[in-house]
């Protein structure tokens, strides 16, 4: 294909116009990579590539990766752009080739306004003509809409590799009853804002054999014990349980995450396999700590809680010891005043290699420590490092990290203050000639 564009060029005597030709190298392209190129745009852009010319008129019915997005029509008002969303995809869907298979299909519904519901009925269609289309990996994140049914076909999609659903009314959380699930090659699944009794988690373990990774985020689950076989990556966010010993069994995990919620008495079988795991604890409640005793072959560990003293009690008194573990993070609280115990808690993990301290700064005053019993000593250890004190009596005064692998400490916080410097300082101290202690200043929580 060759494209002409008109350049002016002025001679002495006149003006004239003279064509520079040369080809269109995109359109020249073979099929398959413009359609990779247009399965990377949305769907409303996909289809305005129809008149570009002749070449492309035929190809966006041919995308194996389709992205509806209401947001690109949020510049009209709230009903008209639903109306045109809804006659936008329905059209688009209808236009497709027959047959054709389908990689990715990503729905966005978020309105503005939560009486609206026309949406709910083709929606359901939508998702029915996806289904038919055998896709890997599909992905519906729907806001405010009363009505919404997901249809039986999707749960026995047997092309599936990838589900991610997030349904959000606004009232109550959408119930997670199939009559079957069958989902054989399913192995990365994400629900959000979903209500579960014992029987639908059974037929998710069943009908999920080779599911690898689970993402539960606002989950309500009425059921006393989760169990899966083949899972090796679970997260639980803000999820609720109707039951206070409430259990998971999951034997080849290697990865664990908790992040709150209503976790009331959550303990986990031995899981020897978890390399990795982060727990985030609100509440300070001996029986929440249960979750680490699977943890005793942990490599990587994160924990947030309110109170390291808390957390070390239960370790001694259930005998915890972490000799596997390499990189320790732990927050968010006065990491000054919880020097002492944090060497008490270090003492069990003896390989540990890097250990980054996330220091709560919201509650110190004129950038001392906030806890007034602590500040004396604090500042006396500081002291004894200006002066650069040998004595043994100083000595005494610091709390060694018994850490002989011990490579790296890293001091993580919101803001700079003298609370941090001393912080900085006692790690130096505690740290038998530790060099890399670092602190990172972190804003709005990224670095």
């Amino acid at each position: 294909m060759i494209t002409c564009i008109p350049l002016l060029r002025q001679n002495a005597s006149s003006r004239k116009v003279v064509t520079y030709t040369r080809p269109d190298r995109l359109s020249d392209l073979p099929n398959v990579l413009l359609i990779k190129i247009l399965s990377s745009l949305k769907a409303r852009e996909v289809a305005q590539t129809c008149i570009l010319s002749k070449r492309w008129r035929n190809l966006w019915a041919s995308v194996p990766c389709l992205n509806f997005d209401i947001a690109e029509f949020s510049s009209l008002n709230s009903t008209e752009s639903h109306r045109r969303f809804i006659k936008f995809v329905s059209s688009f869907l209808l236009s497709i080739v027959e047959n054709a298979s389908l990689d990715v299909f990503h729905l966005i519904c978020d309105g503005d306004h939560p009486f609206y519901n026309g949406i709910s009925d083709a929606a359901s269609a939508w998702i029915e003509k996806a289904v038919k289309c055998k896709p890997k990996k599909l992905q519906l994140e729907v806001f405010y809409y009363e009505g919404l049914t997901i249809p039986d076909s999707l749960y026995i999609c047997d092309s599936l590799e990838e589900l991610y659903i997030r349904m959000d009314s606004g009232r109550q959380k959408y119930l997670f009853e199939p009559e079957e699930v069958y989902l054989p090659k399913l192995k990365r699944l994400h629900l959000s804002d979903f209500q579960a009794f014992a029987y639908g988690m059974e037929k998710l373990r069943y009908g999920c054999p080779i599911l690898e990774s689970l993402s539960l985020v606002y989950f309500l689950l009425e059921t006393q014990n989760v169990f899966f076989g083949s899972l090796k990556r679970l997260s639980m966010t803000r999820c609720y349980f109707d039951y206070l010993d409430f259990s998971i069994s999951a034997p080849d995990l290697e990865y664990l995450s908790i992040d709150g919620g209503s976790i009331g008495c959550i303990s986990s079988n031995k899981m020897p396999k978890v390399t990795e795991a982060s727990i985030i604890f609100y509440r300070v409640e001996e029986t929440e700590y249960d979750v680490l005793s699977s943890l005793v072959n942990v490599e990587v560990l994160e924990i947030t809680i309110p109170y390291l003293s808390e957390l070390v009690k239960y370790a001694l008194k259930n005998s915890l010891i972490f000799p596997k573990l390499k990189r320790l993070t732990l927050g968010r609280f006065c990491m000054n005043c919880a020097f002492s115990t944090l060497s008490s808690l270090l003492k069990r993990t003896s390989k540990l290699e890097i250990l980054t301290l996330y220091h709560d700064c919201s509650n110190e005053v004129d950038g001392d420590c906030c806890c007034m019993v602590n500040k004396s000593k604090i500042l006396q250890i500081v002291d004894c490092y200006r002066r650069k004190c040998k004595t043994k009596n100083s000595i005494e005064k610091v709390e060694w990290f018994d850490c002989k692998c011990l490579k790296e400490v890293k001091v993580l916080c919101n803001k700079y203050t003298s609370g941090v410097l001393q912080l900085v300082k006692r790690v130096k101290l505690s740290t038998k000639g530790l060099k890399k202690a670092r602190v990172v200043v972190l804003y709005y929580g990224r670095k």
